[in-house]
C-alpha cells in the first residue's frame, strides 16, 4: 500500500466495504498494478462470520451485485479503472474484467526517495493508517522503542523509502508488543 492509496482509503467517502476489498482482496492480489476481477475469488475478503459482541452469530456473504457494487466505487475513487483493451461482458458488470490500479503505478515511480536511516528519524503521516491495516490498533510507541528502532538501523545500509521504514518500524512495534 502507498501513500497515494491510503490517502483515498482514509479520507475519501468509500464505504467499509470498498475499503476492505481493496485492502484485503484487491491489493494483496493484483501483480505489476493489475488485477483480473474474479467475483468468487474476492467474495471471502468481504464474508463475515462469527458472534459479535452481544453474542448473537452474525453471518454475512456478499452477492456478486454487491461485490459489483463496491468495484464501482473503487472506480469512482480511482482506485481502479479497465485496463486498455479489456472488455464487460455486460454494461457496468465488473467481473472477469482486467483492471489497472492507477495509484499502484503512480507510485512506482514518484514515492521512491530511497534514504539511510538516521538517528532523528520520525514515522510520516501515514503512520497510523498504515500501522492500522497492519493490524496494530494502537500505534502509540514511547521515545526509547524509536531510539533503538533509529539506532539499529542508522548503523545499517539499507536504503528504503517512507512508506518501506514505516513499515519497518511496525514490524518491530509488532515483535515488542508480542513479547
Amino acid at each position: 500500500m502507498n501513500i497515494a492509496e491510503l490517502k483515498i482509503l482514509t479520507a475519501s467517502p468509500l464505504s467499509f466495504e470498498a475499503r476492505v476489498l481493496y485492502a484485503v482482496g484487491i491489493k494483496p492480489e493484483s501483480r505489476n498494478g493489475q488485477i483480473r476481477l474474479d467475483y468468487h475469488r474476492l467474495t471471502p475478503a468481504l464474508t463475515i462470520s462469527g458472534t459479535g459482541v452481544s453474542g448473537n452469530a452474525r453471518e454475512y456473504t456478499p452477492r456478486a451485485g454487491d461485490l459489483n457494487s463496491v468495484v464501482c466505487e473503487l472506480i469512482a475513487a480511482g482506485l481502479l479503472r479497465p485496463a486498455p483493451g479489456s472488455r464487460q461482458q455486460f454494461a457496468s458488470w465488473w467481473d472477469g474484467v482486467t483492471m489497472d490500479l492507477p495509484l499502484h503505478q503512480r507510485a512506482l515511480n514518484t514515492d521512491r526517495h530511497l534514504y539511510r536511516m538516521t538517528d532523528d528519524w520520525q514515522p510520516d503521516s501515514t503512520f497510523k493508517d498504515t500501522a492500522r491495516l497492519a493490524g496494530i490498533i494502537d500505534a502509540s510507541y514511547t521515545p526509547g522503542q524509536l531510539a533503538e528502532f533509529t539506532a539499529y538501523w542508522a548503523g545499517r545500509d539499507a536504503l528504503l523509502d517512507n512508506h518501506r521504514w514505516n513499515l519497518r518500524f511496525i514490524s518491530f512495534l509488532k515483535k515488542i508488543h508480542n513479547k
